[in-house]
């Protein structure tokens, strides 16, 4: 008997018994779509805290879902799969929501939630398990979910919900095992990036030495010459993209088109996960200009960022410090701006403290600081013409420079992108 011809399936060959797995897989997920497709409300107890979690959730028929947080107090968004086996349904979502109002980081990473239940029998309510993910460690049962399709009307208290139906134990440990499989670490934490973490007491500082080739930084500083209208200031000049005027709420600002050349480059920069997929790709940019003996005081860019910058250098090399942590307390910091100094308002920098590390960055050069380095580590630019090269460089051996070298600066350009955060629920917002 000739062997069972392999056939195609989403870019994949199965054969024999695979294929009849995956037939019976995609026989479930139609099945399931259209009571499961489309928008509903949810919300989702942990532990003793009924309605942790509460907004609009749209499953789309080919296995994805996103998440929108509701009411006036909470932002949040996520992302995520769903799936199907027999008459048991499972989705996992990856989620980043914060307080409207708060003045606190947001975690660097979001929080992972799964939630099973028996298919829904009607198209109006749906209540099952709700499960935390840690990272790395096993799912824990913390509650259930439930969900109302909007057309239904208001959804009620988690703490009134009905009761989880049972569901077939096979499948509901099937759809548990394929969940599973949608663990991926985060995107920092792949491979690609190992060669290029910088091993140090700031953690979580990654420098790429030739993100840009000479001709891209040469072509990028022609069109920022020609298309930039600068604000003087006394430590550099500096251009703003991505936002523009207040909202109605006076939270948040207004979301403004990039230039299609920093949108190519934000999209590079999100295809690499330098940014995090649940979240929107990077929505700001701001351009300083440097001149020999300009510098930038020592700072750290506050919570209206999610906790991560990308710093893309044009012109000269620059040495970029980052200072010892610090330890604040972060509800008394708020969103102001130093006029003085031309930085993010924080603490006086106490007398004689030095850098921790320093890094030297190149043309073409791209630096990422993440999570403690962005949120306990102040970062600055000494407002020298020389750069020296001291013990504190991390990465001089690797570039050809011993400790006791100076470099002479030129002009200097930066592209710093973030994520800004919005504050609100007003349309048109970053």
């Amino acid at each position: 008997r000739p062997p069972a011809r392999p056939f195609l399936i989403s870019g994949v060959r199965h054969t024999g018994a695979t294929a009849d797995r995956v037939a019976m897989a995609s026989r479930d997920m139609v099945q399931a779509a259209p009571k499961v497709a489309g928008e509903w409300l949810i919300n989702a107890s942990i532990l003793q805290c009924q309605d942790a979690f509460f907004g609009r959730v749209h499953f789309t028929e080919n296995g994805e879902l996103v998440y929108m947080a509701g009411g006036t107090e909470l932002i949040g968004r996520g992302v995520g799969k769903w799936l199907a086996e027999g008459p048991v349904v499972g989705f996992q979502v990856d989620i980043f929501q914060y307080q409207s109002t708060s003045t606190r980081h947001v975690e660097n990473e979001p929080h992972r939630f799964r939630g099973v239940a028996r298919m829904p029998a009607t198209q109006t309510t749906w209540v099952g398990e709700w499960y935390f993910c840690p990272w790395q460690q096993p799912p824990r049962l913390v509650g259930k979910f439930q969900c109302n399709r909007r057309s239904f009307g208001p959804l009620g208290s988690t703490s009134g919900a009905g009761d989880v139906e049972d569901m077939p134990k096979d499948a509901k440990l099937a759809v548990l095992a394929k969940l599973d499989q949608f663990n991926d670490m985060p995107p920092m934490l792949e491979k690609r990036w190992i060669p290029h973490h910088i091993s140090s007491d700031v953690p979580d500082v990654h420098y790429v030495r030739n993100f840009l080739d000479p001709k891209q930084v040469e072509e990028i500083e022609r069109v920022i010459d020609r298309s930039c209208e600068w604000e003087r200031m006394a430590t550099r000049d500096t251009q703003e993209f991505g936002s523009a005027q207040r909202c109605s709420c006076g939270r948040s600002l207004t979301r403004s088109d990039l230039p299609q050349w920093q949108n190519n480059m934000i999209n590079a920069l999100q295809n690499l996960g330098a940014f995090h997929p649940v979240l929107y790709p990077a929505n700001n940019v701001r351009l300083n200009a440097y001149t020999p003996g300009q510098g930038i005081y020592p700072h750290m860019d506050g919570p209206v960022y999610y906790p991560r910058a990308a710093i893309v250098s044009l012109g000269s090399q620059c040495v970029f410090d980052f200072y010892p942590r610090e330890d604040y307390d972060e509800d008394k910091r708020g969103f102001s701006w130093d006029r003085d100094k031309e930085v993010p308002a924080g603490p006086e920098l106490p007398p004689g403290v030095r850098p921790k590390i320093s890094i030297m960055l190149e043309p073409g050069s791209l630096l990422i600081m993440s999570g403690d380095a962005f949120t306990r580590h102040r970062h600055g630019i000494q407002a020298v013409e020389e750069d020296e090269i001291t013990p504190m460089v991390k990465n001089a051996k690797d570039i050809g420079l011993e400790v006791g070298d100076s470099l002479r600066r030129g002009r200097r350009v930066s592209l710093t992108i973030r994520h800004l955060l919005p504050r609100c629920h007003c349309p048109n917002i970053i």
